[in-house]
C-alpha cells in the first residue's frame, strides 16, 4: 500500500498513487484507441473527442454511483455534502458507473453527430478495460476494493503465497479492527467526549514528515515575530496592518491543520514505552504501528487487474476479425459481468444490499441482460456494416 506516490518540492504538494495510476490508464488507452481507429480505417479525431466526453462522464457517473450507494453511511452526515460529494482525492468511484456513463455518453454524442456508435464504441470498448487494469493497481496501493480474509482456519497461516498484509489503519485492516478480528494498542485509538465513536489514527499522519507536520506553526510563528516588529516600529502603518492579516490567516491556517491532525497530538501525549518519564513520540509511534497490520486477504484489485488486462486482450484481437459492427461493446458487456460477479464473492468492502446481491451484482447482472438482447437485435435487425460509416469514409477521403 502506498496511497501517496509524491510530494512535490517546495509546494509541498502530494501526487496520490490513485489519481496517477487513473491518469495514466485514461491517456494510454486513449492513445491505444487511436492506433486502433488508424487500423480500422476510422477518424482518430473522433476517438479523442469521444474519450475525453467518456473521461467526463465516466468520472461523473463513477462518483455518482458511489454517492448514491453510500450516501447514508458516508455524505449525510457530512458538514460540507457538496465538498464531500466532489472530493474523489481518497477514491470513491464504482466502475460500473463509470462505464454505463461513458458507453451513454459516447452513444448520444456519436448519434448527434451521425457517427458510426457501433464502430467507435467497439473500438474503445478494449481501451475500457486498459484502463480497469491500470486503475485497479492504483486500488491496490490506495488499499481500497480488498478481499476477504485469506487464511487457514485451523493455522491462520495464508492460505495463498500471493496473500497481502495491508498496513495500520488500511481500510482492510480498520474493517478488521471494527469486526474485532484484529487488536490495536490504545496509542493507536483516537477517542474523546466530541468523537461519537473511537477510530484509528490515519497512517498518513504517522507518515507526515516532521517538516509537513510542523510547517503551519513555523509559518505561524514567523508571521507573527514579522507582524510584532512592525507594529513596534510603526504600529497605525498599511504595511503593519498587512502583517497583522497575514498573522491571522496564517493562525487560521494552522488551527486548520492541528484539528486535522488532532489524533496524533492525543497519542503523543501517552507515555513513552521505552522511557516512561516523557510522551511518546512520533517515530515510536510510527515504529508501534508498524507492527500491526492487517491479517492476510486476497489481493482482489490484482484479481480485477488481471482480469481487465486478458479482457482488453480479447477484445482487441475480436475487433479485427469480428464481422459485424458493434460486436466488441456487446461483448464486453456480456463478459465483464461473469468474472465482476465472482470477483464480488470475495471482496468484503461492498454491502450486500440488495437482496443477497452487492450493487455491483446486481448492475452487472442487468448488464449481461442489456448484453443479450443488444446481441440479438445486432443479428437479426442490423446491418453487418453501420450505414453512418460510408458517409464517414466519405468524409475522411474529401478530407
Amino acid at each position: 500500500m502506498h496511497p501517496e506516490l509524491f510530494t512535490v518540492p517546495v509546494l509541498g504538494l502530494t501526487v496520490k498513487t490513485y489519481g496517477f495510476c487513473l491518469m495514466v490508464g485514461f491517456l494510454s488507452a486513449v492513445w491505444l484507441a487511436m492506433r486502433r481507429a488508424e487500423r480500422v480505417k476510422a477518424n482518430p479525431d473522433t476517438v479523442l473527442d469521444l474519450s475525453f466526453l467518456a473521461l467526463i462522464f465516466g468520472v461523473g457517473g463513477a462518483r455518482a454511483f458511489y454517492v448514491i450507494h453510500y450516501w447514508q453511511g458516508r455524505f449525510a452526515t457530512a458538514q460540507n455534502k457538496l465538498l464531500a460529494i466532489i472530493d474523489i482525492t481518497e477514491g470513491g468511484l464504482e466502475f460500473l458507473g463509470g462505464l454505463l456513463g461513458a458507453t451513454l455518453a459516447v452513444l448520444i454524442y456519436a448519434y448527434l453527430t451521425k457517427r458510426s456508435i457501433r464502430l467507435y464504441l467497439d473500438i474503445m470498448a478494449p481501451s475500457a478495460m486498459w484502463g480497469l487494469a491500470v486503475g485497479r493497481l492504483g486500488c491496490f496501493f490506495n488499499g481500497c476494493c480488498f478481499g476477504g480474509m485469506c487464511v487457514a482456519a485451523s493455522t491462520g497461516e495464508p492460505l495463498q503465497p500471493w496473500a497481502v498484509q495491508f498496513p495500520f489503519a488500511s481500510p482492510a485492516h480498520y474493517r478488521q479492527w471494527e469486526e474485532r478480528e484484529v487488536a490495536v494498542p490504545a496509542e493507536l485509538i483516537y477517542t474523546n467526549k466530541h468523537v461519537l465513536q473511537p477510530f484509528l489514527i490515519p497512517g498518513t499522519q504517522l507518515a507526515m514528515s516532521v517538516e509537513r507536520r510542523e510547517r503551519p506553526n513555523r509559518m505561524y510563528e514567523d508571521a507573527a515575530e514579522a507582524y510584532e516588529k512592525a507594529y513596534a516600529e510603526a504600529p497605525g502603518s498599511e504595511e503593519t496592518a498587512e502583517l497583522k492579516k497575514a498573522m491571522e490567516a496564517a493562525e487560521q491556517s494552522k488551527r486548520k491543520h492541528e484539528r486535522k491532525i488532532a489524533a496524533l497530538r492525543a497519542a503523543q501525549t501517552y507515555s513513552s514505552r521505552r522511557e516512561p518519564n516523557r510522551r511518546t513520540s512520533v517515530s515510536e509511534l510510527e515504529q508501534l504501528a508498524s507492527t500491526h497490520r492487517s491479517r492476510p486477504v486476497h489481493p482482489t484489485q490484482l484479481y480485477s487487474s488481471i482480469n481487465a488486462l486478458l479482457l482488453s486482450c480479447v477484445l482487441v484481437g475480436l475487433l479485427y476479425v469480428r464481422k459485424r459492427h458493434g460486436l466488441v461493446i456487446v461483448s464486453l458487456f456480456l463478459l465483464y459481468p461473469i468474472p465482476r460477479t465472482l470477483l464480488e464473492m470475495i471482496r468484503v468492502d461492498n454491502p450486500h444490499d440488495v437482496g443477497d446481491l452487492t450493487i455491483s451484482q446486481f448492475v452487472s447482472l442487468i448488464m449481461f441482460i442489456v448484453g443479450l438482447g443488444a446481441l440479438v437485435v445486432l443479428y437479426k435487425w442490423l446491418p453487418e456494416r453501420s450505414p453512418a460509416l460510408t458517409r464517414e469514409e466519405a468524409d475522411l477521403k474529401q478530407s
